[in-house]
């Protein structure tokens, strides 16, 4: 029963809420008319100039960071080229030993007859 009075207060609630909204014309968060940018206004031309400089500014400091990134990656894969270089050259002497320790000739196997 009480659920039942709970579900009914909340529909009461929500029509209410809509027919008062729908009575302003309203939508949340918006204004009841669309306000076009002035051109004829010359403060305007300075304020896009301001926020048009503002950006450039951003842009600059994005491109400086991924200059010094850059140096950074180029110094990195320097790197992994050398290491690369000498997992080869490990890789070479580990394969020479044990050629080494095996030997050309297969070892000579007595006693299985």
């Amino acid at each position: 029963m009480f659920i039942q009075f709970l579900a009914l207060f909340f529909i009461i609630l929500i029509i209410y809420q809509v027919l008062t909204y729908s009575k302003q014309g309203l939508i949340e968060g918006m204004t009841a008319q669309f306000a076009p940018y002035d051109t004829t206004n010359p403060a305007n031309a300075l304020i896009l100039s301001q926020q048009n400089a503002g950006n450039i500014n951003y842009l600059k400091e994005r491109l400086d960071e991924t200059e010094a990134m850059k140096t950074t990656v180029d110094s990195l894969s320097q790197q992994v080229d050398q290491l690369n270089q000498q997992m080869a050259g490990l890789v070479q002497q580990q394969a020479d030993f044990g050629q080494q320790i095996a030997g050309t000739t297969p070892p000579t196997i007595t006693g299985t007859t």
